[in-house]
């Protein structure tokens, strides 16, 4: 079975937006006399002054290998979402498959077990963004609500505050003290599909919010969380929300579905999303010696 990965820079249309590609590895004396590995960008990168037009950056994007792993597939991702927050953008999309190709197909690999690999890398991505120009503040994992996170907290054995300057907690969070397990008032919420009864709201000193392991009904909640940060106080810079492997291309196709948002979202709210980093496998028939 032939893989054929395609890597898009979707951001193409302004003469400011940058080309994302995967890094190129050398091996570079350093001052100490030893050699060390250094991660580079093959794309050129378009300057104030002109520099490379579109067209140049999607020849040399085209013409980049795929990733030859996760560490380079990271890095990438990182300096793709790097740059369209220098371009002013804080509604970002970040989608690559969070496990090998023959892991995914596996008939034991788990949706949980993609929902773990997805928070580990986020957490990568996150620490990446900590103590830097371009985010202000810590940065925090948002899984849908409190109940998996607090799974996901307790199999992957991490406190709340797994790194520095990085946060695992929810969208949906409970005020202080309450402690009841099961919450009647969260389930309604749920079924009308009204917002969140107020159970979303931003957190203090948070820079980034990276949303992992989101359905299309829990959507809305980002939304909800954009509403509330996108208008930040004079002199401060607004956050960045990062749709990180959620697939909104599938996400987008159960719009308008009962118990779903409507369609209407896509166009409010989803419309506003850049993607800044896009690679997708795609699978062809075994009858086929060469992909299409």
């Amino acid at each position: 079975m032939k893989l054929s990965i395609t890597a898009l820079a979707l951001a193409l249309s302004l003469p400011s937006s940058h080309a994302f590609t995967t890094p190129a590895s050398s091996v570079v004396p350093t001052a100490s006399g030893r050699y060390e590995t250094r991660i580079s960008m093959n794309i050129p990168t378009p300057t104030a002054s002109g520099g490379a037009t579109p067209e140049e950056i999607q020849e040399a994007a085209n013409n980049e290998p795929p990733p030859a792993s996760f560490f380079e597939l990271q890095r990438a991702s990182v300096r793709a979402a790097t740059q369209a927050i220098n371009d002013g953008k804080t509604l970002l999309e970040v989608e690559f498959p969070p496990l090998p190709a023959q892991v995914l197909d596996m008939d034991d690999v788990s949706a949980y077990d993609v929902a773990k690999a997805n928070v580990n890398l986020a957490l990568d991505f996150a620490r990446s963004f900590v103590s830097t120009n371009e985010i202000k503040g810590d940065v925090a994992v948002m899984l849908p609500d409190e109940s998996e996170c607090n799974i996901m907290l307790e199999d992957l054995k991490l406190e709340s505050k797994p790194y520095p300057g990085v946060r695992l907690t929810s969208l949906r969070r409970s005020e202080e003290g309450d402690t009841r397990i099961f919450k009647p008032e969260n389930l309604l919420i749920g079924l009308m599909g009204r917002g969140s009864g107020g159970t979303v709201k931003p957190i203090e000193g948070v820079g980034m919010y990276i949303i992992v392991v989101a359905s299309a009904q829990e959507l809305p909640d980002v939304e909800e969380l954009y509403e509330q940060i996108k208008n930040p106080k004079e002199g401060e810079k607004e956050p960045v929300i990062v749709f990180y492997n959620l697939k909104l291309d599938v996400l987008r196709g159960d719009l308008g579905a009962p118990a779903f948002p409507g369609k209407d979202f896509q166009d409010r709210f989803l419309s506003r999303v850049k993607p800044v980093y896009y690679l997708r496998t795609r699978q062809y028939s075994r009858s086929v010696s060469q992909p299409p």
